[in-house]
């Protein structure tokens, strides 16, 4: 049986995170102040819950890009023991003792826009004193007000995207309701996945990845993108195991393996992260009945949102990414697209070093995801 994520809201308390070192005392009128965090279930309860939450942020992920060349720092802005906004912040090392920072789609404000100048005032602070140049932002928000938060504090829009700036998003509450709101075609395909007998398998073992990662190669090089090493996907199963919030399916006909995803659960949320397929399953179509397994434990798990993950901006025939946009827009859902990829400069020597950063970002686009 999968394990199940262990944390809730009750979990937010002040005993998960500690002030910084040397930081200033909360003002006499209730300024609230930056804090480090400690506690992985008081973050993920706050961070989970919140409107613009996004898996990227979890405690998770950057525990996991912990291991493969980033330092992981979250920071929880709180008022009076209430956490009002976080950011969870890589930072890895550039020549001549500088820093590059990256909030993987953070900052994540659950709607307290009000919150960023003050938030945005101590955390550059602090990241300069670890002779930080600029922090890139990419957070899932969608709003030129949102927008604005962030250009009026001196963000300026990157040329080089990080993250996808586009995601497919379906509503997967209510039950058998759900499936109704399929398109015609899409449910067909589950039934016939089910008279054929295709098998679907859900789970957090090893093995799993192991097979899976056969197909990821092999569909990678079919598709022409680029895969990581087999640990990466061992390393971001364990650590997300430990959270309960992650699950491999496998699709088997005849006991022949079909076509495999890694799914995450956060919040609300089930997240379509990875998947792969036999390039000779075609004919049996057993995506639409894995898939359709997953929503069906993510319905079970208390989730009404299932994000697909990346889709073109512009989706056309011909154009890279068609494909998985045409299977994603089958289960009927919508497009979400994100105000993009923002730099924040932390030190005042702003235009040098964000045109550094940017040089980096490109060279090494692939470490940032």
């Amino acid at each position: 049986m999968l394990a199940q994520a262990k944390y809730d809201t009750s979990t937010v308390s002040n005993a998960g995170w500690r002030p910084l070192p040397g930081s200033r005392p909360v003002s006499c009128g209730g300024m609230p102040e930056l804090r480090i965090c400690e506690d992985a279930s008081a973050w993920d309860a706050f961070v989970s819950q919140a409107r613009d939450a996004s898996v990227l942020q979890a405690w998770g992920w950057g525990s996991l890009k912990s291991r493969y060349g980033w330092r992981v720092a979250r920071y929880l802005w709180v008022d009076g023991g209430t956490p009002l906004a976080a950011a969870a912040v890589l930072r890895r090392s550039l020549p001549g003792g500088l820093a590059l920072n990256y909030a993987p789609r953070g900052p994540i404000l659950d709607g307290h826009l009000d919150q960023w100048p003050a938030f945005w005032q101590a955390l550059r602070e602090r990241l300069a004193q670890e002779g930080g140049t600029v922090l890139k932002v990419d957070p899932e928000w969608t709003t030129d007000a949102q927008r604005s938060v962030l250009t009026q504090t001196g963000a300026l829009p990157s040329r080089h995207p990080i993250q996808h700036q586009a995601t497919w998003l379906v509503d997967i509450s209510g039950g058998d309701e759900a499936m109704a709101r399929l398109k015609e075609s899409t449910r067909r395909n589950i039934r016939t996945g089910i008279k054929q007998g295709i098998t679907v398998e859900a789970s957090d073992a090893s093995a799993a990845v192991d097979s899976f990662y056969e197909l990821l190669q092999e569909t990678a090089a079919r598709e022409q993108f680029t895969v990581r090493s087999r640990a990466y996907y061992q390393d971001l199963l364990s650590l997300f195991r430990e959270r309960g919030q992650v699950a491999v399916y496998l699709a088997r006909h005849d006991d022949r393996l079909l076509a495999g995803a890694v799914m995450l659960f956060f919040g609300s949320k089930l997240v379509y992260l990875y998947g792969g397929t036999k390039s000779d399953a075609k004919n049996l179509k057993p995506g639409y009945l894995l898939h359709w397994r997953a929503i069906e434990d993510a319905q079970r798990r208390g989730c009404t949102t299932y994000d697909m993950w990346g889709v073109p901006l512009d989706p056309q025939p011909g154009q890279r990414g068609y494909g998985y946009y045409v299977f994603k827009s089958r289960f009927n859902g919508q497009m979400v697209r994100f105000i993009g990829l923002y730099d924040l400069p932390v030190n005042r020597a702003a235009t040098l070093t964000i045109r550094l950063a940017e040089r980096f970002a490109r060279a090494g686009q692939p470490e940032f995801v």
